[in-house]
């Protein structure tokens, strides 16, 4: 029997075949759009909310998933944004590396142009294997 529990999806969210549908759609109109990517906001479903805000061309809500990214080291998540300034990337680099999530700061200092760091924060993900498998 499995520890993992079900939740299930709250009132008002599309699941994963009507979001599929509605993203593909042409015909979504900007707003519903909108008020989708705010239902998934609200929540922190910050994947889903960047989908529809991207698709509505929410400039606003875009930079707000960018702070978020800033806040968490989300590297993942930003990269999703689209291309970034090094700066942006370092920034994100060491809030990644400030909160342990090495493999976020390593990728954020490669799309930075730092390999010197990148390699370092490789090394520290080598010496957490080297531990854990032990």
């Amino acid at each position: 029997m499995s520890s993992q529990s079900f939740q299930a999806l709250p009132r008002g969210l599309p699941g994963c075949l009507k979001k599929r549908r509605l993203l593909n759609d042409p015909e979504l109109r900007p707003e519903l759009c909108r008020q989708y990517g705010e239902k998934f906001f609200s929540l922190g479903w910050w994947q889903d909310a960047l989908e529809f805000f991207q698709k509505c061309r929410d400039n606003k809500k875009l930079e707000q998933i960018k702070n978020h990214c800033l806040k968490t080291g989300d590297a993942f998540l930003l990269s999703r944004l689209g291309p970034q300034e090094p700066k942006t990337w370092r920034l994100v680099a060491e809030k990644a590396l400030d909160q342990g999530k090495f493999c976020f700061a390593r990728r954020a200092f490669e799309l930075a142009g730092d390999p010197d760091k990148a390699a370092m924060v490789g090394g520290l993900l080598a010496d957490a294997d080297a531990v854990t498998s032990d």
